[in-house]
């Protein structure tokens, strides 16, 4: 910039000096016409004012290129913030995968112990009473009676533990996705006098690849079913299940009495459904309002993202 301003200096100067010699050449030095003088001071205002243009260009396009630097500082900044950013989502959601699979086999492990432990100590136990009771048949009523009724009370423990193992591993899950729905739904009725209506595409029953996906779904629905009696106060709960493509879609809605405010604040472990979601690569919408019922909507591709696959 200083360089500029000085060749800048000197073409003032050197347009000056033109202005005197045609000043000359025209007359006699000193000029004695009136306009000779004249006309060099006009050229070097004019020149002067060349000069300041210039230099007050030449700033600006300073002050330009700085500007534009600058951006591209910025551009540079903003891209390498966003590629960690999509680095950062993309292990998130390899986490959370691996916390489902993790979560999922313990499910596994502990049902198994349960069944294989637990279950047969219960079953023995039952054996047990049943032949207790047998040879106190006729010769002390009270005490046959009262075999009774624990093996009464042990038979309903073992129901309540069947029930606990298959929320735990459902069996039905073997079979399809279809079977453990509507055997889930048939006993959320059951046990808590909840009206249900399930509405399914044809489509979304077919085959899917990823049974991780098909556990995922199950998942959720239990967990939408538990915060229904938990939280809703409905009497009829609704349960879609649409195929549109690669697009499985499962929508929950209830009559209950909604929910007033961020469904986070309610603790209802929604946050928790949005992460699968999320990490499975789809969407997950809450439409809630008070005295209207509530709505979960989720849409799981079944084509998973590279980037998620590949944790």
């Amino acid at each position: 910039m200083k360089i500029a301003t000085r060749h800048l200096t000197g073409s003032a100067i050197a347009l000056a000096a033109l202005a005197l010699a045609a000043a000359a050449a025209v007359g006699k030095w000193p000029p004695t016409q009136p306009l000779v003088p004249l006309a060099a001071l006009w050229l070097a205002l004019l020149g002067w004012v060349f000069h300041a243009a210039l230099r007050r260009h030449l700033q600006f396009h300073d002050q330009l290129a700085f500007v534009q630097s600058q951006l591209e500082l910025e551009r540079r900044a903003r891209a390498l913030a966003e590629q960690t950013l999509e680095e950062n989502h993309t292990a998130l959601c390899r986490k959370i995968q691996q916390q489902d699979q993790v979560r999922e086999s313990e499910r596994n492990r502990i049902a198994r112990d349960i069944h294989d432990d637990l279950g047969q100590h219960l079953m023995a136990l039952k054996i047990e009473l049943s032949l207790m009771q047998g040879s106190s048949q006729g010769i002390h009523p009270p005490i046959h009676r009262k075999i009774g009724a624990l093996i009464d009370q042990l038979g309903l423990t073992i129901q309540s533990l069947r029930r606990i193992i298959n929320d735990l591993r459902p069996l039905e899950l073997e079979n399809g996705l279809r079977a453990a729905i509507e055997r889930h739904l048939s006993e959320f009725s059951r046990v808590n006098g909840i009206r249900h209506e399930l509405d399914a595409d044809p489509e979304a029953w077919k085959g899917n690849a990823d049974h991780a996906i098909d556990a995922m779904l199950f998942r959720i629905l239990q967990e939408s079913l538990a915060n229904v009696v938990r939280h809703a106060e409905a009497t009829e709960v609704k349960v879609a299940l649409t195929r549109r493509g690669d697009l499985l879609t499962l929508d929950v809605r209830d009559n209950g009495i909604g929910m007033a405010g961020h469904p986070a604040t309610h603790g209802c472990g929604l946050a928790g459904i949005a992460d699968r979601v999320t990490a499975a690569g789809g969407k997950f919408v809450i439409d809630s309002k008070p005295g209207a019922g509530t709505a979960l909507t989720l849409s799981i591709p079944l084509l998973r993202p590279t980037a998620v696959q590949s944790g």
